[in-house]
């Protein structure tokens, strides 16, 4: 649809720079413009992504809650299973200690073992020697 030129353009410019100009205003505006039909189409599109976009940032958050959930519960049982190793390791000292007593009780039977066998044979030998003189 062709636009009124006003007339005193027409009388300032003159037919001949009009004819000139308006042209060359049409190309410039064609390719610096957008029409309305892609400017709607434009701003559908921006409004389904902006659409988009606040769906993935809602599910981004449910995402990060779940994920922090997670981590909550998982710290949860890794207290757990550190309490049971702290357990087990309480246990392992205890066998510990007990293979120590048993060790040290070991030390002082082997000792009174040897020193018992010593005074035997000091009194086996003693006593060999007393026979020998009696015959």
């Amino acid at each position: 649809m062709p636009i009124a030129i006003p007339e005193t353009l027409e009388r300032a410019w003159g037919r001949e720079v009009l004819d000139a100009f308006l042209p060359w205003l049409d190309q410039i505006l064609e390719e610096k413009t957008v029409r309305r039909d892609e400017f709607r189409e434009v701003l559908l599109r921006l409004d389904s992504l902006d659409k988009d976009v606040s769906l993935l940032k809602d599910q981004m958050a449910e995402t990060r809650a779940d994920v922090r959930d997670l981590r909550r519960e998982m710290n949860q049982r890794f207290d757990r299973v550190n309490e049971c190793f702290d357990r087990v390791n309480e246990r392992f000292d205890r066998v510990n200690e007990r293979f120590d007593q048993m060790y040290d009780r070991m030390v002082v039977m082997l000792r009174w073992t040897v020193g018992t066998l010593a005074l035997l044979g000091t009194v086996i030998s003693i006593l060999l020697a007393i026979g020998q003189f009696i015959r």
